[in-house]
C-alpha cells in the first residue's frame, strides 16, 4: 500500500533509460555465492537488476534498472495504467537466459528474517553514492579493508567505494538499489526507497513487494500492479 508514502519526483529520470546491459550467467554458482530462501534451497543472484527491454542485466550491481509493472516478462515495455492487464504474471526469468527467475513472497521473506543469522546479513547503505539494500550470503567472510554493521539505519553508515564494494562483491555480497517505483511514465522516489516484486499475490490483483527505505525493510501486499518496480531475478542452486 502506498498511500502513507511521500514521492520524490525524479529531476533525473533519464538515467533510468542508461543502464548498460550485462551478460546473463557471470555469476559462479559457488557456495560463496549462495542466499537461502527456505530450510531446503539456495538461489544465486543476478548481477545486476533487470534492464530495459527485460532480456539482459545492468553491468554493475548499483546501477538502476528499469521499473516493471508486475509479471510483465512477456510484455517489458508494458506501462498502461490500469490494474487488469497485471492480473496475469509472467516470469521475467522466462525471458532471459540462464535459468533465472523471480523469487515468491516466502522466499523474499525466509531470506530476509528467517535464514540463519538474517538480522546480521542484512543491511541499508551506499555503493558508489547510490543507496540501497546489501544482503550477505550465507557463508560470509568480512574482507580486511571493508566493514560492515548489520541492521543500521540510515544511508551513511555502510558506505563503500567501487573499490572497497569490488571486494565485498567478490565476497559474495549483493545490493539492491533503491530505484524507486514509477506511475505511467513519470518514476519517483529514486534512491529514497526500494520495492521489488515478488511472484506471488495476497488476493487477484495484490501481489506482494519487497520494499525498504532507510528504517522499513517489510514484504508488503500492493494493491497497484501497474506500478513500476525493481526486479532482482535468482537462479536455484543445483546441489
Amino acid at each position: 500500500m502506498k498511500e502513507n508514502r511521500k514521492p520524490k519526483i525524479l529531476a533525473f529520470a533519464v538515467l533510468l533509460l542508461m543502464a548498460a546491459f550485462g551478460s546473463c550467467n557471470n555469476v559462479p554458482n559457488n557456495d560463496k555465492y549462495l542466499f537461502s530462501v527456505s530450510a531446503d534451497r539456495q538461489v544465486v543472484f543476478a548481477p545486476g537488476n533487470l534492464a530495459e527491454g527485460g532480456k539482459a542485466f545492468v553491468t554493475r550491481q548499483w546501477y538502476p534498472g528499469w521499473l516493471f509493472g508486475w509479471g510483465t516478462g512477456d510484455r517489458p515495455a508494458d506501462t498502461v495504467d490500469d490494474m487488469q492487464a497485471y492480473v496475469r504474471f509472467v516470469d521475467w526469468g522466462d525471458y532471459v537466459e540462464g535459468d533465472w527467475r523471480t523469487l515468491t513472497a516466502e522466499e523474499w521473506n525466509y531470506l530476509l528474517f528467517e535464514r540463519t543469522d538474517a538480522g546480521e546479513k542484512r543491511a541499508v547503505g551506499t555503493v558508489n553514492g547510490m543507496h540501497g539494500l546489501l544482503l550477505l550470503p550465507d557463508k560470509w567472510e568480512l574482507p580486511s579493508e571493508c566493514s560492515f554493521v548489520s541492521q543500521a539505519i540510515g544511508w551513511d553508515v555502510n558506505v563503500y567505494s567501487d573499490s572497497l564494494w569490488e571486494q565485498m562483491e567478490q565476497s559474495g555480497a549483493v545490493f539492491l538499489p533503491a530505484d524507486g517505483f514509477r506511475w505511467g511514465e513519470m518514476p519517483y522516489s529514486y534512491e529514497c526507497e526500494g520495492l521489488y516484486w515478488s511472484s506471488t499475490t495476497k488476493m487477484k490483483g495484490c501481489p506482494y513487494t519487497m520494499h525498504f527505505d532507510d528504517r522499513i525493510l517489510a514484504i508488503d501486499w500492493d494493491d497497484d500492479p501497474q506500478f513500476g518496480q525493481s526486479v532482482r531475478l535468482v537462479r536455484d542452486h543445483k546441489k
